[in-house]
């Protein structure tokens, strides 16, 4: 199944706040995940691994990391005369927006980018899903059903309190009958990844229709369609983590050590890409003790780490003990230091026999550059 002709479009999570201190230098996009990647890096390499070419990313005002990340897309193949990688601009809309899932403003606003692109289909995805799907299944899927929209979701996906997820329902053939925008009552039902393929015409007509209307929530429009467009759901098999929260993105980081869930996110449909760096291997001294940890290369290791995270160049002292938590680039925990259940981000020092203590609901989060 070739790809050519299809073109994607990565959109952004509207309320970037859920994350918390993590969120307020960088946005949804360029957050951290899985010890050397950013959310970003896992939809941008299913997009690429299945060929496509053509690719936007609608990102908010705080961009600077992202955009350090990303560089000319080189490192994702995307470094080219024709098509490549383009940053485009999320709308500025006075009204409190942060309530829709896919807001189609945002695609409005750019909506020269889409007519000015030569593909006949386009992918919607957001850039908080972390999984790896292989979307040429999904376009044979779309092409065999003859669908006007698919939309991606994941049956039995469990849920946070905090998460915002719409839920859908379909009939024996597929066919979706029924869309729910957050409800009150969470439960283990078909979760829709925010994953979507249509033709690029249709969406240009959706995208009109929204501004005629000013209706912009993407999920709301598919409401008022379901009997007159053939909207199917395509179910992905695979591990997806949805990160639309503090929890999520602790609690699916620390599913990273189980080696299946590492293996299938990793390599199943093609390698995850990021940004390479250069560096040396993480060292270990006589005094280390590590066990079951994913640690990135660059590390001095003199402590205790277990079932942790640890990205490059993180510098353990001797007699830390680091459990249960994620620790970011470049950050120096010094000797005697206990962590339990932490989230630090980049440039952190933490003082000698510092100690730390959240849980796995609530984790403490110490945000970049602090001096703990």
């Amino acid at each position: 199944m070739k790809m050519k002709n299809v073109m994607g479009l990565i959109h952004h999570l509207k309320n970037e706040d859920v994350l918390q201190e993590i969120t307020q230098q960088r946005c949804m996009a360029a957050v951290p995940f899985g010890g050397r990647y950013r959310l970003v890096d896992f939809v941008l390499s299913n997009m690429v691994n299945a060929g496509i070419s053509n690719i936007g990313i609608i990102t908010s005002l705080n961009l600077r990391s992202l955009l350090d990340h990303l560089g000319s897309g080189k490192d994702w193949g995307l470094e080219k005369k024709h098509g490549g990688l383009f940053i485009l601009p999320a709308a500025h809309s006075k009204k409190r927006t942060v309530g829709r899932k896919v807001d189609l403003e945002d695609i409005f606003v750019n909506r020269d980018y889409l007519q000015h692109s030569k593909e006949k289909y386009i992918i919607i995805a957001g850039s908080n899903m972390v999984c790896n799907i292989d979307f040429k299944q999904v376009l044979l899927f779309h092409k065999e059903k003859n669908n006007d929209i698919t939309v991606i979701y994941k049956d039995n996906y469990s849920h946070s309190k905090e998460s915002k997820a719409a839920f859908l329902d379909t009939d024996e053939d597929g066919r979706i009958t029924s869309l729910q925008i957050r409800p009150a009552q969470k439960k283990k039902n078909k979760m829709c990844m925010d994953m979507y393929i249509m033709e690029k015409s249709l969406l240009l007509n959706l995208l009109e229709e929204g501004s005629s209307r000013k209706k912009w929530d993407l999920i709301s429009i598919f409401l008022e369609h379901l009997n007159n467009l053939k909207i199917y759901g395509y179910a992905h098999q695979g591990y997806v983590a949805v990160i639309d929260s503090v929890r999520s993105y602790y609690g699916h980081h620390l599913d990273l050590l189980t080696p299946e869930i590492w293996q299938e996110l990793f390599f199943k449909n093609g390698v995850i890409h990021t940004k390479f760096k250069d560096g040396p291997p993480t060292k270990y001294y006589d005094v280390s003790d590590v066990r079951n940890a994913l640690i990135a290369n660059g590390c001095l290791i003199e402590g205790r780490v277990e079932n942790s995270v640890l990205y490059r160049n993180v510098k353990i002292g001797r007699g830390a003990v680091i459990k249960n938590s994620i620790i970011m680039p470049k950050v120096e925990i010094e000797e005697d230091a206990v962590l339990d259940s932490v989230i630090l981000d980049k440039h952190v020092v933490v003082r000698k026999g510092t100690r730390l203590t959240g849980d796995k609901n609530k984790p403490v989060i110490v945000k970049k550059r602090s001096v703990v």
